[in-house]
C-alpha cells in the first residue's frame, strides 16, 4: 500500500528556494541589522557594458542588491532595461529592480503573488523538467560557469548547491555551500539555505555549527528559529530559546519577521504538552504567516484538534502548497490536493513530502499511473533508493499490472536499509510486498506479508494502518480471484473509518464496488 508521508514530528526548518523567488517573499528584509555582503561587482558592470541583455541585467541587479552597492549609473540602466522588457522578465526580477529603484512595495500581498510560482509551473507536465537529465545538467553546468566567473558571489554558489541537491550530489552540494558560507558567514539567505541543505542530508551538527558561528544568529529571528528547530532534531536544548523570546517581546520586528520563530517556540511548547503556551506562540506566528509557519500550524492542527486550521483564512500567503495539500487531502479533495502537491514539489524539488503525498493520490484515487511514475522518478533524483518513494512507485506499477516494470524497483527496495525506519513505514512496506508476491503468483508468501502487516499494525495500536492493510489485501484477493476474498471482504465491510480518514472511506467504497462487480460476473 502507498505511503502518504505524514510527519511524526514536523519542525520549522527553513524552506530553500532560489534567490530570485526568495527575495519577494520578504524573508530577506534586514531592517534592524543590515549586513550587506562585500563582493566585487566590477565584472558584472563590465559584462553589462559589453553586452546589455536580460540575463546580464539580472546578474547585475542581484549583485547590486546583495552587496548593497546601488549608486552607479549601470544599475539604473539595467533597471530601466528590465522595466522596458517587463513581458520577458520574471515577477521576482521586476520586483527586485523596483526595490533598488526605491519603488515601495508592501510585502507579499501587494506584490500580487496570488499563491502562484513565479514560473507558473503548476501542472504535472512541468515535472518533465525534473525527469530530463540533460536539461538539468545543462543548468548545473551554466550555473557552475557563473560561479567560476564570479568567485566572490555567494548567491551563485548557493544556487549551484541547490541544483546539486536535486541529484543528491551531497559532496558537490556541500562543497559549493561551504564556499558560500566562507564568503558570507553572516548572511541570512546563505545561512538558512545551508541549514536546509545540511538537514536534508542528516548533518544536523554541521547546520548548528555554522549557525552558532555566525554573529547574526542571536540577533536575527529568522536565524534563531532555524537554530531552535534544528536543535530539536537532536533533542537538544537550544541556547537561543530565551533570546528568541526576547526578540519577539522586543517589538522591534514585524509580525512577518517573527512568524517562524514564534512557530518554532510554539512547537517546542506543544511537544512539552503545554497547550496554553503553545497556542500563544502559534497565535503570534499566524498574525502574518509564511508558507513554513502555515504548514507547521496545519500539522499541529491534525495532531491536536483544539487547534483549528481553516485554509480560507490564509489565501494571501505565498506558496501555501504544503499546508493546502494536506488540508485538501484531509477533506477528500483528491484533485486539489494533488495539484497542490505538484506545486509544492516544483517549489522544493529536493523534498520527498510532495512526492509521497502526490503519488499516493494518483495511484490510490486518481488512477493516473503516468503521473505517479513521473513524480516518483523525479523524487528519486534527490532521494535515490528512498524506500518510501520506491514503495509508492511499486504500488502504482503493480496496480496498473505493469509487473515487469516493477521488478527492478522491487529488487532495489529489497536492498534498501529499512531497519531504522519507523514501524508505520515498515508495516506499509510489508503490505506492499504482499501485493508484489500475490501479483508474482506466490499467493502464500504474499498473504503472509499482508497478514504480518495487519498483525504489526494491531501491535502498535494503529487502527488506520490495520484498516488500510485489510482493505488493500481484500482488493488484491478480489482482483486475483483468490479463495480468501470472501473472508476478508467480510472484515473489510465491518471497517468504520474515522471521519477524518476520508481516504479509507473511499478505499472501502472501491472494495465494495469491486466485490459486487465480481459477484455480478459470476
Amino acid at each position: 500500500m502507498a505511503i502518504i508521508y505524514e510527519y511524526e514530528e514536523r519542525r520549522v526548518i527553513p524552506n530553500w528556494r532560489d534567490f530570485k523567488r526568495t527575495l519577494p517573499l520578504g524573508e530577506l528584509e534586514n531592517r534592524n541589522n543590515p549586513n550587506p555582503i562585500n563582493i566585487d561587482i566590477s565584472r558584472a558592470i563590465n559584462d553589462w557594458r559589453l553586452e546589455p541583455n536580460l540575463g546580464i541585467a539580472a546578474d547585475l541587479i542581484n549583485a547590486s542588491f546583495i552587496s548593497g552597492k546601488t549608486n552607479f549609473p549601470e544599475i539604473n540602466e539595467a533597471i530601466k532595461f528590465i522595466t522596458e522588457n517587463k513581458s520577458k522578465s520574471s515577477n521576482s526580477l521586476t520586483s527586485l529592480a523596483n526595490r533598488i529603484n526605491n519603488i515601495q512595495t508592501n510585502s507579499i500581498e501587494r506584490e500580487g503573488f496570488d499563491s502562484k510560482l513565479d514560473s507558473k509551473a503548476n501542472s504535472i507536465i512541468d515535472l518533465q523538467t525534473y525527469t530530463n537529465n540533460d536539461a538539468l545538467y545543462k543548468l548545473i553546468h551554466n550555473t557552475k560557469l557563473r560561479a567560476q566567473k564570479n568567485l566572490k558571489n555567494p548567491i551563485t554558489w548557493v544556487e549551484l548547491s541547490r541544483l546539486y541537491s536535486f541529484f543528491s550530489k551531497e559532496i558537490q552540494a556541500e562543497k559549493a555551500m561551504v564556499i558560500a558560507l566562507n564568503l558570507a558567514p553572516n548572511n541570512r539567505y546563505v545561512l538558512r539555505s545551508a541549514t536546509r541543505l545540511f538537514v536534508h542530508f542528516g548533518k544536523y551538527e554541521k547546520a548548528l555549527y555554522y549557525l552558532r558561528k555566525s554573529e547574526a544568529t542571536k540577533h536575527d529571528p529568522w536565524l534563531a528559529s532555524a537554530h531552535i528547530a534544528t536543535s530539536s532534531y537532536l533533542n537538544r536544548y537550544s541556547p537561543l530559546i530565551k533570546p528568541g523570546i526576547g526578540l519577539i517581546n522586543s517589538k522591534n520586528f514585524s509580525n512577518y519577521e517573527i512568524t517562524e520563530l514564534a512557530s518554532a517556540l510554539g512547537t517546542l511548547e506543544f511537544g512539552e504538552g503545554s497547550y496554553k503556551k503553545s497556542k500563544a506562540f502559534f497565535d503570534i506566528s499566524l498574525k502574518s504567516p509564511n508558507d513554513n509557519s502555515l504548514a507547521q500550524f496545519e500539522w499541529v492542527s491534525k495532531e491536536d484538534t483544539r487547534f483549528s486550521f481553516n485554509p480560507l483564512h490564509y489565501s494571501n500567503v505565498a506558496n501555501p502548497f504544503e499546508a493546502f495539500a494536506y488540508e485538501n487531502f484531509e477533506r477528500g479533495n483528491w484533485q486539489e490536493a494533488f495539484d497542490d502537491s505538484i506545486k509544492w514539489f516544483l517549489d522544493m524539488p529536493y523534498s520527498k513530502g510532495p512526492v509521497l503525498l502526490g503519488s499516493y493520490l494518483t495511484s490510490t484515487f486518481l488512477k493516473d499511473i503516468d503521473a505517479t511514475i513521473m513524480l516518483c522518478e523525479a523524487g528519486l533524483k534527490a532521494n535515490p533508493n528512498d524506500p518510501s518513494i520506491l514503495n509508492n512507485l511499486i504500488y502504482a506499477l503493480i496496480g496498473a499490472n505493469k509487473i515487469e516494470e516493477a521488478v527492478p524497483h522491487v529488487l532495489n527496495l529489497h536492498k534498501a536499509k529499512i531497519d531504522d525506519l519507523p514501524d508505520e513505514t515498515k508495516i506499509t512496506l510489508q503490505a506492499t510486498f504482499g501485493l508484489v508476491y500475490i501479483s508474482f503468483g506466490d499467493i502464500e508468501l504474499g498473504s503472509k506479508y499482508y497478514e504480518t502487516a495487519i498483525n504489526n499494525a494491531e501491535r502498535i495500536n494503529s487502527k488506520y494502518l490495520k484498516d488500510s492493510a485489510i482493505l488493500n489485501f481484500t482488493k488484491a484477493l478480489i482482483v486475483n480471484d483468490l479463495p480468501q476474498k470472501d473472508f476478508y471482504f467480510n472484515l473489510a465491510s465491518e471497517i468504520k473509518p474515522d471521519p477524518k480518514h476520508t481516504d479509507l472511506k473511499s478505499m472501502k467504497e472501491e472494495v465494495i464496488r469491486l466485490y459486487n462487480l465480481f459477484r455480478f460476473k459470476l
